[in-house]
C-alpha cells in the first residue's frame, strides 16, 4: 500500500512539474490591438487560452474583457481598454488579472518598431522621495517616447499589485512591483512581467499622429522636473484614473499602498500654458475624464 503511494505522489509531482513547464516556457502570440501602424500583441504560455472579447462602448471608452483560462480552468482575465482624448490623442490601458493558483509571465509587445526612435525617460537614477506624510513613492517615470513616422507613443511602465483592505476599511492597491526598463529589438518593444497568484498587472499607453512635445528641450526639462517632484505627475494610470502614494497611518501596508485620488492635481495644466505641448494637454484631458 505504501509503495502505491509514494507512485501516485510521484506521479502527481511530475504531472504538475510538466504543466508548470508549459505554462512557463511554451509561448505562443496573438494581435490584441491595432490602430493604423499601431499593432499590439501578448506573447502568452501556449496552454493559457484567451476568450473572445467581451466589448461595451460607454462614450469615448471601449472595454475589452477577455477570460484566460488553463485547460478549461479560469484562471483570470485580461482587459484592453481606448480612451478617446478630445484632441485626437489615445490612452490605452491594459490589466491581466490572476485569479488563479499559479503564478505565469506574459509580454504585452509593441510591434513595427524597425525605424523608431527612443527616447528613454529612466536613464537618470530615481530620487527618493521620502516624505513624513507620504513616504517614499517608488514609482518612476514612464519607460519614455517611441517615435516612428506616423506616431508617438509614451509608453508606461508596468505596474503588479494586490488589493487590500485597511484597517479603516479603505480599499487600496500594495505596489509589489515596478517593472520599468523594457527590451527594444528586432522592431518590438516587449513589456514582460511575473504574475503571481491573486495579482494583477496594470500598464498604459498614449498614442498620438502628432508630436508630443513642442521641442527636444520641454520634454527634458519635463523628465527632470518630473523625478524631482514627485507629486506633480503621475505614473500609474488606470481608465478610472491615476493611482497615488496614500498617505502613512499606523497601518505598516501603507507603506506601499496606492489609491485613486477623489480630485487629481498635477502641473500638466502649467506646462501646457508655458510650452504648448500636446503631452500637458492630453493629459489634462484624461485627469478631467
Amino acid at each position: 500500500m505504501f509503495k502505491k503511494i509514494v507512485i501516485l505522489v510521484i506521479t502527481l509531482f511530475f504531472m504538475v512539474l510538466i504543466v508548470f513547464t508549459a505554462v512557463m516556457f511554451l509561448k505562443s502570440e496573438e494581435t490584441l490591438y491595432t490602430n493604423g501602424d499601431v499593432e499590439i500583441s501578448i506573447d502568452k504560455p501556449q496552454f493559457i487560452t484567451i476568450g473572445e472579447a467581451q466589448t461595451e462602448t460607454t462614450g469615448d471608452v471601449t472595454e475589452n474583457v477577455h477570460a484566460l483560462s488553463l485547460l478549461t480552468l479560469s484562471i483570470g482575465s485580461l482587459t484592453i481598454t481606448e480612451q478617446q482624448l478630445p484632441n485626437g490623442d489615445i490612452m490605452l490601458f491594459d490589466k491581466v488579472d490572476n485569479t488563479g493558483w499559479m503564478p505565469f509571465t506574459m509580454s504585452m509587445n509593441l510591434n513595427g518598431l524597425e525605424d523608431a526612435v527612443v527616447t528613454r525617460w529612466n536613464e537618470e537614477p530615481m530620487l527618493q522621495s521620502d516624505e513624513q506624510t507620504y513616504g517614499n513613492d517608488v514609482t518612476r517615470n514612464p519607460f519614455g517616447v517611441v517615435r516612428t513616422d506616423s506616431t508617438e507613443t509614451l509608453v508606461g511602465n508596468i505596474y503588479v499589485s494586490r488589493g487590500l483592505t485597511l484597517g479603516n476599511g479603505e480599499r487600496v492597491q500594495e505596489l509589489r512591483h515596478e517593472i520599468h526598463d523594457f527590451a527594444v529589438e528586432e522592431g518590438v518593444l516587449s513589456k514582460n512581467f511575473w504574475l503571481p497568484p491573486k495579482h494583477q498587472s496594470e500598464s498604459w499607453m498614449l498614442l498620438s499622429a502628432d508630436a508630443l512635445f513642442d521641442s527636444p528641450e520641454t520634454e527634458t526639462d519635463w523628465v527632470q522636473f518630473a523625478n524631482t517632484n514627485r507629486r506633480e505627475q503621475f505614473n500609474w494610470l488606470t481608465p478610472v484614473g491615476p493611482r497615488q502614494k496614500i498617505a502613512l497611518t499606523d497601518d505598516l501596508r501603507t507603506e506601499l499602498a496606492y489609491a485613486i485620488p477623489q480630485q487629481p492635481e498635477a502641473a500638466y495644466a502649467e506646462w501646457f500654458e508655458q510650452t504648448s505641448a500636446r503631452y500637458f494637454e492630453s493629459m489634462e484631458q484624461y485627469l478631467a475624464e
